[in-house]
């Protein structure tokens, strides 16, 4: 199973009630920026980002923290000319870099908030079905911004829109008990051409079968190869809500139903993969697997935090491989409380 799901943007916030983003104009080409933090459920991301026309690289980080003593490092370079993603896991020396078509014309928007301004906006505003309140002006980190608000159920949410060009530079929650949690902050945004340096393409990349987009990856063993039997239902189990002491454990549970035996890869994935995992069937049949994730919430960013969790499963093929990226689950929320 490639390790690179989509991390889902879920609910982490009741900005999925915040209102209609206003008209964008075209996005400029060349841009770079540093987030912090950036969209993540599972602990407090950093990420930069360059851009310099049908190139995009993309830079993840997840410091340490209690729960998960390994710094995580990622790069990623789009090549949106010749349609190809380079991915590497930087952290982790044991894991090649590889390269696959892409075939989305830009970097996902939960990474760009230039380019996928409009996209992320509806993603957060559920397609506007909320009106925006403005409720200020405010020069964050050096850029003029507008201030808009809108209350849900869940709390208050509030979004700075840059004057020129109305990007989302940063995005905040305000629970029902007055806690903020800032959910994504840009920061250090200049619209100078990056160094050609940033967008050369790693070296001895893997080249994997199949095709990215911006929301999904599909690949695929030849046709000889496939398994006999097949992966007929996978289900995630809801999750309970969680709250108490913090690094929160929470358990994800999920059901696996074959059409005859073989051996299943699975994987949950909750803002950040779990591990590569097999479950054996001796006939056609459903079995119950699980994974123990930890979430780490600083308070700085608030008390809470909460996103979508996802759960695959593949069939072993006839030559021992799992190349297919197999069957996805039913997404579920993840809701956690830190009680300090």
């Amino acid at each position: 199973m490639r390790k690179s799901f989509m991390c889902v943007m879920g609910a982490v916030l009741a900005l999925s009630s915040v209102g209609a983003a206003r008209a964008q104009t075209a996005a400029p080409q060349t841009y770079s920026y540093s987030e912090d933090p950036a969209l993540s459920i599972i602990a407090p991301t950093l990420v930069t980002l360059r851009r310099d026309g049908p190139k995009e690289a993309v830079d993840q980080v997840i410091p340490p923290s209690p729960g998960r003593d390994k710094e995580f490092r990622s790069h990623i370079l789009y090549d949106f000319a010749a349609h190809k993603i380079y991915t590497q896991v930087q952290s982790d020396e044991g894991m090649p870099c590889s390269v696959m078509d892409y075939t989305s014309p830009g970097a996902p928007p939960e990474f760009d908030v230039i380019s996928g301004a409009a996209e992320l906006m509806k993603e957060l505003t559920q397609d506007g079905k909320v009106t925006l309140t403005p409720v200020g002006a405010e020069t964050l980190n050096g850029v003029p911004t507008k201030i808009v608000e809108a209350v849900s159920p869940q709390g208050k949410g509030r979004i700075w829109l840059s004057d020129q060009g109305n990007y989302p530079l940063k995005v905040l929650f305000i629970g029902p008990d007055g806690k903020e949690q800032t959910v994504i902050e840009v920061k250090a945004l200049s619209f100078a051409r990056p160094p050609a340096s940033a967008f050369t393409p790693p070296a001895n990349c893997q080249a994997i079968q199949g095709e990215a987009t911006e929301n999904s990856v599909h690949t695929g063993p030849p046709e000889s190869a496939k398994p006999a039997f097949h992966i007929t239902a996978v289900n995630l189990q809801p999750i309970a809500k969680y709250s108490g002491a913090c690094p929160a454990h929470v358990k994800l549970t999920g059901n696996i139903t074959t059409d005859g035996p073989g051996t299943v890869w699975f994987q949950f994935g909750a803002g950040q993969l779990g591990p590569d995992q097999t479950v054996k069937f001796a006939a056609a049949g459903t079995q119950t697997v699980s994974h123990v994730f930890t979430f780490v919430v600083d308070p700085k960013y608030g008390d809470d935090m909460g996103g979508s969790a996802s759960f695959r499963a593949v069939m072993e093929d006839a030559q021992g491989g799992h190349t297919d990226f197999g069957v996805g689950s039913n997404n579920q929320d993840i809701a956690v409380h830190c009680v300090r």
